[in-house]
């Protein structure tokens, strides 16, 4: 009780100190407020290279979407090191007509940008960026701006989908989470420019950090070094410094995890012992011989109906990766444990090396999962959630409608984004067994591959969710 205590009488001075500093701007004259979001003026994005377009048989082209230019001043974007480079965005019209690519962007804002992804980066011609607004170039300030009508923040992802030759999974799964969990990633399609050549279409994205607009975790802890935290486990060798837990030094589970809030930059000795602390203490009751225990089991350490949803969602979209790779749980100081989806690439039958099975259920397998679902009242909780949000959310009806209804929105600019990545259509990204398992030919193929993955694995699920109760040890 003290730990919320504390960081409620944070907040309390911080709420006085936010009130009385309002007060002194509101009696100001009105010449001298400042506005709340000050959007840069436009000198320094590249005009489309006409080239460039004509090569692709694109012309000058209108369209419906927001479209992002990007200028690194002739500098390389690299993954390990960010550059600094102007963002402008031409933002869609309000009543959905078409706009120029020629016309002037609306704003203009300095970024630091960098490429992100692993195997996307190192195999995958479409490359995805991370990108970071600041106050102006070279400065050390961040700015939070409202990038395409989305929370105000810093940080965003500009996520290309290439092997996903519908362009929609990610937008699908995180929409679905939005509707589902607390808080879920959100989402815009726009149309990427990066020093004048045209990219194709991508989808904006807000990854998982804290902020007003996100998690919203205290950013105060406790002398203690006890804090708010997001972790993220990985691949070995992700990163610098992985957590020395119980989960992977006994052999429990999978790769790596890594403290993702807070920053490393802001990350004290303290906070890394302590965070380390309550990870290892959670994993060591979780794998421990009184695991199902109500009071002092692994209930006592998460927010159980979080990870409930967590399973339901991911079983259901056929994530293989779930509580193995791009996973991230967060922990608000003096709460419970609480996972966030991220990356769905390969959800839905669209795994790179192999096929799915659509009988059989992956994360019993996985990290954490795999014990969780060894509890017969985890499981209850998880068929009474499935038989729930299949009613609903997980519909095939409502998924269906929502895949034509993104289908609709992106319009002509699917054919605009194959122009440049359509020789996607004539070679195998999949090594999979091809009886199973192959690469759509065409964008209208790839769409009723997506529709008959979701058929399948929900007419799986619905007949089978009970069989979970199989790997149950109690």
């Amino acid at each position: 009780m003290k730990k919320v205590f504390a960081c409620a009488g944070m907040f309390v001075l911080l709420l006085a100190i936010t009130l009385a500093a309002q007060f002194y701007l509101d009696s100001l004259p009105e010449e001298k407020k400042v506005k709340k979001e000050e959007k840069g003026t436009v000198s320094n994005y590249i005009v489309p290279d006409a080239d460039y377009l004509s090569f692709y048989e694109l012309e000058t082209f209108e369209t419906h979407l927001p479209v992002v230019h990007i200028n690194t001043d002739g500098a390389q974007i690299m993954k390990e090191n960010k550059v600094w480079a102007s963002l402008a965005v031409a933002e869609a019209p309000l009543d959905g007509s078409m706009r120029s690519i020629t016309e002037e962007p609306d704003y203009e804002e300095a970024v630091q940008i960098n490429y992100r992804g692993a195997s996307s980066f190192s195999q995958f011609d479409k490359k995805q960026y991370r990108v970071k607004f600041f106050k102006k170039e070279g400065g050390t300030k961040d700015k939070e701006v409202s990038f395409l009508g989305m929370g105000k923040h810093s940080e965003w992802v500009l996520n290309g989908p290439f092997l996903d030759k519908t362009l929609m999974r990610n937008r699908l799964v995180y929409e679905i989470g939005r509707e589902i969990n607390e808080w879920a990633p959100d989402s815009r399609y726009v149309e990427l420019f990066v020093n004048g050549e045209y990219q194709g279409v991508y989808l904006a994205i807000e990854p998982v950090t804290n902020g007003e607009a996100r998690l919203r975790l205290c950013e105060f802890g406790l002398a203690s070094g006890e804090c708010a935290y997001i972790v993220k486990r990985d691949r070995v060798e992700t990163e610098e410094s992985p957590l020395d837990v119980y989960g992977h030094y006994a052999g429990k589970t999978f790769n790596d995890l890594f403290i993702d809030y807070p920053s490393k930059s802001n990350l004290t000795e303290p906070q890394k012992a302590w965070i380390t602390k309550d990870i290892d203490d959670f994993e060591r009751v979780l794998y421990g011989e009184y695991f199902d225990d109500p009071q002092q089991g692994y209930a006592k350490y998460i927010d159980v109906d979080a990870f409930v949803d967590y399973v339901v969602l991911n079983e259901f979209v056929l994530n293989h990766d779930a509580g193995n790779l791009s996973t991230y749980v967060y922990k608000e100081l003096g709460g419970k444990l609480k996972p966030v989806i991220w990356d769905y690439n390969n959800a839905f039958d669209n795994y790179q090396w192999f096929a799915m099975d659509y009988k059989q259920f992956y994360l019993t397998r996985n990290s954490w999962f795999d014990r969780l679902l060894q509890d017969r009242a985890f499981v209850d909780k998880v068929v009474k959630r499935y038989r729930e949000l299949r009613e609903n959310t997980l519909s095939e009806e409502k998924i269906f409608a929502d895949i034509d209804a993104y289908k609709e929105e992106l319009g002509d600019a699917t054919e605009r984004n194959f122009k440049i990545w359509g020789y996607t259509f004539h070679e195998d990204l999949m090594s999979g067994d091809n009886t199973l398992h192959y690469d759509a030919e065409s964008y209208e193929e790839a769409i009723v591959q997506l529709k008959g993955a979701i058929h399948a694995r929900g007419t799986f699920m619905d007949e089978h969710i009970e069989d979970l109760y199989a790997n149950c040890v109690n």
